[in-house]
């Protein structure tokens, strides 16, 4: 199933899976190997190296951790645009790992691919969650007329994707190639400026090297970035209203980054759906304070014989 990769530490070590057709998965595990599994889906831009951060709540909460960088992400490879065709890898690789039944939590940019990944397989994937994760937001807020991606996202609803990549790219390049250069502290405190005091309290020492190993590890290019954008900044390739499982919508209230709206967005049209509004919290507050919470919520979904 693909040769072990060391990384930082031993708990960064992290695997390349091959699935059907040839393209190859970057994964990490973590938590209890013999837990509940559950998929975690990296926010934008991250890698798989974003859900060492919850690896300790794993282990407290007796969960299977699997996480991998999604298409152009590190060495994960490349694929076209769209939400659908990651929830189908994510049933690929789950399979690989000798996984049967799963939950599944997305985080920011990653909570379309959980909703993508529960529409694959309804009977595989017991619960779905989402923490802080980005809906349509052309659709659910009058975007700014000013807003950089705008143009962007024109190209790809007019059938120019490549186009959009590129240009994806490009702004990806403009915005993180000095930062990826810095040490670790320093791109850190700029990789969240402006983010207010009140959250980031959760970014301790050791969180600050985790979080600049991921992002050195998944800018590799900015391919994943660009991906990601035009997939859930462009038109869905799904429709979360056919989604049968129980889903978790956890949302901070003073999240600027994504607002509270798109996680009542979403629980209007998801049958199945628990919207939580954490007070006071702001984005990386809503997802990175409460790993135990959200691990506790989804594992129960889980029957121990979803065990592969």
């Amino acid at each position: 199933m693909g040769a072990i990769f060391g990384g930082m530490a031993d708990d960064l070590a992290s695997r390349l899976i091959s699935l059907p057709g040839g393209r190859q998965l970057e994964v990490w595990e973590g938590g209890n190997p013999d837990g509940v599994p559950v998929v975690f889906q990296h926010g934008t831009p991250s890698g798989r190296l974003q859900a060492v951060l919850g690896a300790d709540a794993a282990l407290r909460q007796d969960v299977r951790l699997v996480s991998f960088n999604r298409p152009g992400y590190g060495r994960s490879t490349d694929s076209p645009p769209g939400l659908a065709s990651v929830g189908l890898d994510t049933l690929q690789l789950t399979e690989a790992l000798g996984i049967d039944e799963f939950a599944v939590l997305g985080a920011s940019g990653g909570g379309p691919y959980a909703l993508a990944t529960g529409l694959a397989d309804t009977r595989r994937v017991r619960a779905v969650g989402i923490a802080a994760g980005v809906g349509p937001w052309r659709l659910i807020e009058p975007p700014d007329s000013a807003d950089p991606d705008l143009p962007l996202l024109a190209l790809a609803d007019a059938g120019d994707v490549s186009g959009a990549l590129k240009g994806f790219r490009l702004q990806g390049r403009v915005a993180f190639d000095r930062m990826l250069t810095l040490p670790d502290e320093a791109m850190i405190e700029e990789f969240f400026q402006g983010a207010p005091q009140s959250d980031v309290g959760w970014l301790t020492a050791d969180a600050v090297q985790r979080w600049a190993a991921d992002l050195r590890d998944a800018l590799q290019t900015y391919d994943g970035y660009a991906r990601d954008n035009v997939s859930w900044g462009g038109q869905w390739d799904i429709d979360p209203a056919q989604l049968r499982v129980p889903t978790w919508l956890w949302y901070g209230e003073q999240d600027r980054m994504v607002p509270a709206s798109h996680g009542r967005w979403l629980a209007e049209r998801l049958p199945d759906s628990t919207l939580v509004i954490r007070p006071g919290m702001g984005h990386g507050s809503t997802i990175f304070s409460y790993w135990d919470d959200m691990l506790a919520t989804l594992r129960e979904q889980v029957p121990r014989r979803g065990l592969g």
